[in-house]
């Protein structure tokens, strides 16, 4: 019996915001600094830093993302922000502001500009962790530098680098103005799990994705996986919308075990699933 996998993804990122993006400089300019992380058991990791003096505040270290983060609480505790800075109607957005020096163990950065608001995504994951998440270290920080990164040793080094910040405010006017175009991108795991998922209950907050169908005998049954099992993670990678699945999909080859985790009746369940070939 052949199994199919008829997942499709449409996936869809905007940019919101933008930010005029320059500092005044770094003080380490000796050479390398390393410090310690702490690695999430969402293989996020999480890096405690001052900011202006104050904290620290738990922020995660994130390649993808194009600014620096703050939650409001940090904002308003670090005094980027004024405690009654107006929020706008984007997801309780406080504004732009600049962070004076940001300190991660002997690493010191000045001039980091910054967007502050409260993180959907953010909240949710510091929920099902029982920590708070101040925020996340994005390009504007980490394109200062060069960075190693152990994760035995759960070290990160990061040696000060010339770099030129690209000036994301330069063509938001014209990015805001220009049609948008939907980019379409269809991802084939090479292998079979049998179960086909839909869009998330709950919008951005939401935990993980439903699944809407099981395939009798397929890997996914064999598993344990149910129709209204909401797949949360896949292969140790968040699954908040379809083609985040499709992503953890396509790198679990045939016959290797995936972990996933599924919230089933308000409990978190811990399956195994081994894709197969086929076509």
């Amino acid at each position: 019996m052949q199994l199919r996998y008829p997942l499709l993804a449409l996936a869809q990122v905007t940019l919101i915001g933008g930010l005029a993006l320059a500092w005044s400089g770094t003080e380490n300019k000796s050479g390398p600094v390393t410090v310690p992380f702490e690695l999430l058991p969402s293989n996020h990791i999480v890096l405690n830093a001052k900011i202006n003096g104050k904290g620290p505040f738990r922020l995660v270290f994130d390649v993808g993302a194009p600014v620096t983060l703050l939650s409001n609480r940090a904002g308003e505790e670090s005094g980027v922000i004024k405690k009654d800075a107006p929020k706008s109607f984007l997801m309780g957005m406080r504004g732009e502001g600049n962070v004076k020096s940001l300190e991660i163990g002997d690493l010191k950065a000045e001039g980091l500009p910054v967007i502050v608001l409260d993180h959907p995504t953010l909240k949710a994951l510091a929920g099902m962790l029982g920590k708070p998440l101040d925020g996340l270290i994005g390009y504007t920080f980490f394109a200062r530098y060069r960075t190693t990164i152990d994760y035995q040793a759960k070290l990160m080094s990061f040696e000060p680098v010339d770099s030129k910040v690209r000036d994301l405010m330069k063509d938001l006017p014209e990015r805001l103005a220009s049609p948008k175009i939907a980019k379409k991108r269809t991802q084939a795991p090479t292998g079979l799990w049998g179960l086909e998922v839909g869009e998330p209950v709950g919008g951005v907050s939401s935990l993980g994705i439903p699944i809407t169908s099981v395939m009798a005998g397929s890997p996914a049954e064999l598993a344990g996986l149910k129709v209204d099992d909401v797949l949360m993670t896949l292969d140790g990678r968040w699954t908040t919308t379809p083609s985040d699945a499709f992503g953890a999909a396509v790198a679990v080859l045939p016959g290797q075990p995936a972990i996933v985790v599924v919230l089933r009746d308000g409990k978190e369940l811990t399956l195994t699933v081994m894709p197969k070939d086929g076509i």
